[in-house]
């Protein structure tokens, strides 16, 4: 589906999507339903109506069928088209319908292809958050990379440390001071902090 807005307004911004479904013998009725969820604001905007290229020299009528609430119960279908390969092949409209709306294949066998377009009404502050969600989402990417190539940079040293022990007596604490010590003479005496192998 392809994505464009084609108008907007100071307060609202109008998202655009192609719509279409084909009427046949397996398929005579298709009900048109919102793609984006939760925005109630939806309109279908039926562009064509047109037979295709396999249609039979017979007549296909397509017509509207009302909405199951009880208010509609005494609403009968309305027709749409009427076409006729040889005769009416297309008609253009420009009819704009609320979903749910549900058209049907009352005669003929087909194929009856349905063209038009889902327009979507957006406020700026829905337009702007969706923004700053896609920013932050990148900046998230882009900082996980930093942390990655930082990290492929940067040598890791192993450093030995001691732990500390519970001191509980005055010769416990002397044997300490006296590893302590012979640590930190070892290391003065290497500057690589390995001990030196005699004879190199």
């Amino acid at each position: 589906m392809n994505r464009s807005p084609i108008s907007s307004t100071s307060e609202k911004e109008t998202l655009s999507l192609l719509w279409g479904c084909e009427l046949n013998q397996e398929r005579p009725a298709w009900t048109f339903k919102p793609q984006k969820v939760g925005r109630q604001d939806c309109v279908l905007l039926l562009s064509t109506i047109s037979l295709g290229e396999k249609a039979k020299e017979e007549v296909n009528v397509v017509e509207i069928l009302p909405s199951a609430s009880q208010d509609d119960k005494r609403r009968k279908p309305l027709t749409l088209a009427s076409l006729r390969a040889s005769v009416l092949p297309m008609v253009v409209l420009g009819l704009e319908f609320l979903p749910p709306v549900t058209f049907q294949l009352r005669a003929g066998s087909g194929p009856v292809f349905l063209c038009g377009q889902e327009h979507y009404n957006r406020s700026w502050e829905e337009v702007e958050e969706e923004e700053e969600d896609l920013e932050e989402e990148e900046d998230d990417d882009d900082d996980d990379e930093d942390i990655d190539m930082f990290l492929e940079e940067t040598p890791v040293k192993q450093v030995k440390r001691l732990v500390p022990q519970k001191q509980t007596g005055a010769a416990k604490e002397k044997k300490m001071e006296k590893k302590e010590e012979a640590v930190r003479h070892h290391r003065k005496g290497s500057p690589a902090g390995k001990p030196k192998k005699p004879g190199r």
